[in-house]
């Protein structure tokens, strides 16, 4: 009997001690994403599911639903007889036991939103819903939406072509309905504030461009909390600069207080060098740090990703300054990260500049070691970085 309890006892002890070690290690980190950035938000959340929380689906298709480039269109355009749920949550549990991807368990009561408009022709509703199938099984928090009369792009309230029109020029439609904000509410618990309609949030945070190759190798002192290092702000000074073009219209100070120089980058039609990425990134991203975020407050990080044709290259910064999700971010402390894929006429073979969710850079594209997918998870950990070393500097 004294046996018995002591092993109760210590297996009771054993879960306590992991269950702290999971509370302080936890990174509150969500994704969100439109087309193939939704796949690729999928992708991520399946395989980093005990970092990542929650995912917001934005008509995009199913965790490994292409296979590979030959299954892209079946991915759109149906049937969708043709894709097997079941096949995928197989897959998943595959890659799971490999250790290819997190456990599936992490997935659990996260929150997950999934849109599809009406209207889209280009990725059909009934394949979109297949998503709700799947994280169904594995226990989700899931809300959807797929009444609004919306055709292939990202809904906003005060901006973009008609709902219903497919909008070529930047895949956003005006659909009287604050999108960014209804994705962002609900993976963060429903209790979000929420932009006033037919007013200006001011965006008093920073906005700051980086170089998305040296977000993957911050310099160590930075994993300590350095920030004042000579290393951090040499790699700073040569990595990050503040966005102000004439567009911007909102104040730069300075990222934390610290010097850094004003930048325009180059934006849609301008040819970038992207022989240095093999994943297919563009040279620079974009990340907003809001007000409290670049003071005193440790913050949340949302990872928001463009479809085809929606990065700077084709469309400036349309993307990430019309489509809600600063507004929301400012107003409730999200750090919202903004990668950028830009087109390449050769190996990766990516016209369109999407994110690779069909094998453009690896067969192994949907998994931990795929290079698009740690490159962002790269870059969430640096930024996650910076926000822990300016609020650690702060309290000082």
């Amino acid at each position: 009997m004294v046996t018995v309890s002591f092993n109760i006892f210590l297996i009771a002890f054993v879960i306590v001690i992991s269950l702290v070690e999971t509370c302080a290690s936890y990174i509150n980190v969500t994704v969100s994403g439109i087309s193939s950035g939704a796949a690729m938000a999928v992708q991520l959340h399946m395989a980093y599911s005990k970092e990542i929380s929650g995912c917001g689906i934005l008509a995009g298709p199913p965790y490994l639903c292409a296979g590979n480039l030959t299954g892209v269109t079946k991915c759109m355009q149906g049937p969708v007889q043709n894709i097997s749920a079941l096949g995928i949550l197989l897959a998943l549990e595959s890659y799971a036991s490999a250790g290819k991807i997190d456990s599936l368990l992490n997935i659990e009561n996260d929150s997950v939103y999934i849109f599809s408009g009406t209207k889209d022709s280009v990725t059909l509703p009934s394949i979109v819903k297949l998503n709700e199938k799947i994280y169904a099984v594995l226990g989700a928090n899931i809300k959807t939406n797929y009444e609004l009369p919306a055709t292939h792009g990202f809904p906003t309230n005060n901006f973009g072509e008609n709902c219903d029109v497919l909008n070529t020029k930047n895949f956003i439609n005006n659909c009287g309905f604050n999108t960014a904000y209804d994705v962002l509410n609900h993976l963060h618990g429903g209790q979000l504030i929420a932009p006033i309609s037919n007013s200006t949030t001011p965006l008093v945070g920073q906005m700051i461009v980086f170089r998305q190759a040296s977000f993957q190798n911050p310099p160590p002192s930075l994993s300590v909390g350095d920030i004042s290092s000579i290393s951090v702000l040499k790699w700073i000074s040569e990595t990050m600069s503040l966005y102000n073009p004439t567009t911007w219209g909102w104040p730069t100070s300075g990222l934390f207080n610290l010097t850094m120089p004003t930048i325009t980058v180059p934006f849609e039609g301008q040819q970038v060098d992207t022989r240095g990425f093999s994943s297919g990134l563009d040279e620079h991203g974009f990340v907003y740090f809001p007000s409290a975020c670049t003071k005193r407050q440790k913050c949340s990080i949302h990872v928001a990703l463009h479809g085809c044709r929606q990065g700077k290259w084709f469309i400036g910064d349309t993307f990430i300054t019309k489509t809600g999700y600063l507004e929301v971010a400012e107003l409730n402390n999200l750090i919202v990260l903004f990668p950028q894929v830009a087109p390449t006429p050769s190996f990766p073979l990516n016209p369109m500049g999407c994110w690779d969710w069909w094998g453009a850079n690896t067969p192994q594209y949907a998994i931990k070691i795929a290079p698009q997918m740690l490159s962002i998870k790269q870059m969430i950990e640096t930024v996650r970085l910076i926000n822990g070393a300016i609020a650690a500097s702060v309290q000082q």
